[in-house]
């Protein structure tokens, strides 16, 4: 059975951190300071956990070779092999996995073919990543994919092809495991929603409780008006006046929160010096986890 599980794992940010993951697409919430990036260095092999044991398929990544080549990785850090071009080193990298496909067709395939003949000392950190992604998602046949952060490089491997492939990768039987510092990316990803927080791994959430709460920190000197225009719009659950010229108004979408805010503010004539969104912490995740979970089955197209 294809099963990566964790069994009370300490190393770096992780606390105990104990788990199962079976087939198919699942998404790690949280940041690098959470231990997300420990986890996909885990997962993959790279590193040996401080305790605890982590296993994939029954064997241990870290100390089975043949393991760790059904592995594709994606890690906050890349290096590339040492090659004087793009394409050498992406080369270089597959036939370390035993494949026997061209580095073009890979490079092609990610939309990265005229990376092929850059320099590798002009590859950029980022650049390297997008890299490894196209390596990551050509892997033939994987049992994992543990990737770090792989959003973070769409601009670069567009969307549309990353999503497709891991959706495709997971229907054929490998468990992929991508990390996301947002809840707007968690959904783009899709799967199962787990996260950690502080290096503890919170279970994914199943109960349908309200959706996780996003709060807009309005500066206006007309606050108290703004607010009375407020009360009662559906899309808003609370508006709390903070001084003479701030508000914060909560909801559960950014954009209708957003649109009613201005739409009110122009219609009353008032004015509106600062608006922006304050960022969900990861510290609150423990509470709102279940909200995530409603987000994602909301989001999931019918």
């Amino acid at each position: 059975m294809n099963e990566l599980s964790f069994d009370v794992v300490s190393h770096a940010e992780l606390a105990s951190v104990s788990g199962v993951l079976d087939s198919g697409s699942h998404v790690l919430l949280g940041s690098e300071r959470d231990g997300t990036s420990s986890v996909v260095l885990l997962a993959a092999g790279i590193v040996k956990p401080a305790a605890g044991r982590v296993l994939l398929a029954g064997r241990v990544p870290f100390s089975s070779a043949s393991a760790r080549r059904t592995i594709a990785a994606l890690c906050a850090e890349e290096r590339l092999p040492t090659a004087r071009h793009a394409a050498g080193a992406v080369q270089l990298a597959l036939q370390a996995r035993g494949d026997t496909r061209s580095a073009l067709s890979v490079l092609d395939a990610a939309g990265l073919a005229h990376w092929a003949m850059r320099r590798t000392s002009d590859v950029s950190a980022r650049e390297t990543r997008a890299l490894a992604l196209a390596l990551a998602l050509s892997h033939p046949k994987p049992a994992l994919l543990a990737l770090y952060e792989p959003l973070a490089l769409v601009g670069m491997v567009q969307e549309r092809f990353l999503l497709d492939a891991l959706a495709q990768l997971s229907k054929n039987g490998a468990i992929v495991l991508a990390t996301a510092g947002r809840v707007e990316d968690a959904l783009r990803l899709g799967g199962e929603v787990h996260a950690l927080e502080r290096g503890i791994w919170l279970d994914s959430a199943e109960s349908r409780t309200p959706p996780l709460q996003l709060t807009l920190r309005i500066q206006t000197p007309d606050a108290e008006r703004l607010a009375a225009c407020l009360a009662g719009a559906p899309e808003i659950s609370e508006v709390t006046q903070v001084g003479a010229l701030e508000l914060l108004v909560h909801g559960t979408d950014l954009k209708r929160v957003a649109s009613r805010v201005i739409a009110n503010a122009r219609a009353a004539s008032l004015r509106i010096s600062a608006l922006r969104q304050d960022a969900s912490a990861l510290e609150s995740l423990a509470t709102a986890r279940a909200g995530i979970a409603h987000a994602f089955d909301a989001a999931r197209p019918q």
